[in-house]
């Protein structure tokens, strides 16, 4: 377990950095300031021992890692542990693991750039098709109806809110994101992932503006409602099915 939970805090290091570096279009390279572009230590090229230990600040010019970047190695950490915990070492705990640092990277940068990069989600897709074959909870038969039903659903939503409210509700990312959904949860479950993520956030969305955090014209990013939805549905959505129409 312990080795588990480390993968994870690797893990969510290098979903930090590709969170950075992939929306300014740039490659992959080592951790830098963001303020003062100087490369940091290599104490601090994974941030949550960096924060344990006061070292969170850039020796360069004093600014302070974002928390963002604890927390999601933090959280990847948890959740890889959790899926070690309930699948043990399989081929779904893999492709699983993998799903899931491909659905936090998704929610970092759509949360802070409001964008869901084609070469994330490509990828994303053809890897819940190979995974489709190897973890034994869908066919790819399944996976495929799922990828299309996520897709033509949310196309569907999407046209239909850009005419409603007009364009920039929602975009073409957040329908790949859904056929990437699909193909995790298979047909008909991609349904139920859908539902949960479309009714959190509607219900988040709500209590923003009741609360008046937001209004009606500022965008609220929903990647990462669907990826609620999504992941739920991906570990819980047969037990859920069940209960529902019990």
């Amino acid at each position: 377990m312990g080795i588990v939970l480390l993968l994870g805090i690797l893990v969510g290091a290098v979903v930090n950095r590709l969170g950075s570096d992939l929306p300014a279009r740039r490659r992959p390279r080592l951790p830098e300031c963001p303020y003062c572009g100087r490369r940091r230590p290599w104490y601090q090229w994974v941030s949550l021992p960096a924060f344990l230990v006061h070292h969170q600040h850039c020796p360069s010019c004093g600014a302070l890692i974002s928390i963002r970047h604890p927390l999601v190695e933090l959280g990847l950490a948890f959740l890889f542990g959790f899926l070690y915990w309930r699948y043990g070492l399989t081929a779904r705990f893999v492709f699983f693991a993998l799903y899931t640092t491909i659905f936090v990277l998704i929610a970092v940068t759509d949360m802070e750039r409001r964008l869901i990069l084609n070469v994330v989600t490509i990828p994303a897709m053809a890897l819940a098709i190979i995974g489709s074959f190897f973890t034994g909870h869908i066919g790819w038969k399944s996976a495929l109806l799922g990828g299309m039903a996520g897709y033509v659903i949310l196309m569907a939503i999407v046209l239909l809110g850009n005419w409603l409210v007009g364009p920039g509700a929602m975009g073409g990312g957040d329908v790949k994101l859904a056929a990437f959904i699909g193909l995790v949860t298979g047909f008909p479950l991609v349904l139920e992932a859908l539902l949960l993520g479309i009714l959190s956030g509607g219900v988040v969305s709500l209590l923003l503006l009741l609360m008046r955090l937001r209004s009606l014209r500022d965008p609220i990013p929903y990647g990462p409602f669907l990826i609620v939805g999504g992941w739920v549905t991906m570990i819980w959505g047969t037990e859920i099915a069940h209960w529902f129409f019990r």
